[in-house]
């Protein structure tokens, strides 16, 4: 579609078409030209049990005929209730409250919210900013932008947020020029140095990805690392927000991606794979710890919700997305082909010296690239490496995602790849034969040379 021919303003490219996708069928698409996509992003780590389930579908329009909506300060529905019972009960130990979001982002507003009132609650009105880590990203409101460490997306608009952040848990691009077990986790202990430096009286919450998702490809911490932030959170009086827009419902081979380090969180937010894109909805997921502060108080309510929370609608497509996931054992296929896929992209940095590194967990896997394999030198961004594979890999009929920046600077490139859980051994093959020869295209045409001293 030309952008002279539509009516539609294309935030994310002023001056390019955009072709039109007309259907899709497990793991793949097809535009209007019938040309067929490979989704090796699932959507934009979306979709969890594939395109065109037709159950799905038909629970949605069941519910329309009932009921379409409803004002929730007056009413609940049967829908929305049965969908946090069944979210309560994946949650980890003593989260059984859900309140309802329409998406990352107010997911992730709703949570930065609480945390402030919570601390109101309990003589604390001081606490009113939270902590983020660079190489972050966490929404497009105001304050899930300032609290997002991705200089991508926060250029121009935090002025006014005085959020403070700290490093990322990035061992591969260690900020430190350490190596684990011998830096003692001082990515982690970054937290109580500026908690200490901006005075904690003043900070409500630290919110962190389990796994860094779209900003850092799938960046996994080192095995202490939410031991030693939870102890930290604890200490100096500060919720802990588990962000796992991406991670949660089992894009890691587990509910939620903070279960891989036995740590329970104050508040989970989770979304994505919550209806796996069949209609938009997300969840906060709030220990009881913090429910009764809030059910002990005189405060009636906590003006923290949205219009379209809860949609009936939206709760269907959600509760049929995970009867679905529970009945077809996905989660348990999302981490046994996370590794099957893992150890195939493991097979082509062996053989491909651009590929530095091969991280993640399930069905969340990031690739890094470097010019020199022992340095771990990354090419300079105006290379537009990843730019170019990324073009590249969907000419050649794969969709993949990916950033620039280690956290440190711009320089550097790497890319997402989190297709549906229903993904086949046989098409994470073809992901990884797409993959191999587009890398081989763009080390041509930019004139790449990799290095391994």
């Amino acid at each position: 579609m030309e952008q002279a021919e539509s009516h539609v303003f294309y935030p994310m490219g002023f001056n390019h078409s955009y072709s039109v996708l007309e259907s899709g069928k497990g793991v793949c698409v097809y535009d209007s030209e019938g040309k067929r996509y490979l989704d090796g992003i699932g959507g934009t780590h979306v979709i969890s049990i594939g395109h065109g389930v037709a159950e799905i579908g038909e629970a949605m329009a069941e519910q329309a005929k009932k009921l379409c909506f409803v004002h929730k300060a007056q009413f609940t529905t049967a829908v929305q209730e049965r969908l946090a019972a069944r979210i309560a009960a994946m949650a980890p130990a003593e989260m059984n409250r859900v309140a309802f979001a329409t998406g990352g982002s107010t997911a992730n507003e709703m949570a930065c919210q609480l945390a402030l009132y919570y601390h109101q609650e309990r003589g604390k009105p001081s606490k009113t900013r939270i902590i983020g880590r660079w190489h972050s990203y966490h929404g497009r409101t105001m304050a899930t932008l300032a609290v997002s460490g991705s200089m991508f997306v926060r250029r121009g608009l935090v002025h006014n947020f005085d959020f403070p952040h700290i490093q990322a848990p990035h061992c591969y691009q260690c900020p430190y020029k350490l190596t684990y077990p011998n830096c003692q986790l001082a990515c982690a202990e970054d937290l109580a140095k500026t908690l200490e430096q901006e005075n904690p009286d003043t900070i409500a919450a630290f919110i962190a990805e389990p796994i860094v998702g779209g900003a850092g490809s799938a960046i996994v911490p080192p095995p202490d690392y939410y031991q030693k932030i939870r102890e930290i959170c604890d200490f100096y009086d500060i919720l802990f927000i588990s962000e796992e827009i991406i991670t949660g419902f089992g894009r890691t081979g587990k509910n939620f991606g903070i279960e891989h380090w036995n740590v329970t969180p104050d508040i989970i937010t989770a979304t994505k794979a919550l209806s796996s894109g069949y209609a938009p909805i997300g969840a906060m997921i709030v220990h009881d710890r913090i429910c009764k502060t809030f059910k002990d108080s005189s405060r009636p309510f906590i003006p923290i919700s949205f219009t379209y929370a809860g949609h009936p609608i939206s709760c269907a497509a959600a509760l049929a997305v995970q009867d679905y996931i529970a009945e077809h054992n996905l989660i348990e296929q999302c981490a046994a082909r996370g590794e099957y896929l893992k150890g195939k992209l493991k097979d082509l940095a062996d053989r491909e010296l651009l590929i530095g590194d091969v991280r993640g967990k399930g069905l969340l896997i990031g690739l890094e690239f470097v010019r020199d394999r022992t340095s771990r030198e990354p090419f300079p961004f105006a290379k537009k490496l990843t730019k170019t594979i990324v073009k590249t890999a969907l000419e050649n009929g794969l969709i993949i995602r990916g950033r620039n920046g280690t956290g440190m600077g711009k320089d550097g490139d790497h890319i997402l790849i989190s297709p549906p859980f229903v993904i086949t051994e046989e098409e994470c093959d073809e992901l990884v034969e797409i993959l191999a020869t587009t890398i081989a295209q763009v080390k041509k045409s930019l004139n790449l040379v990799c290095v391994e001293s």
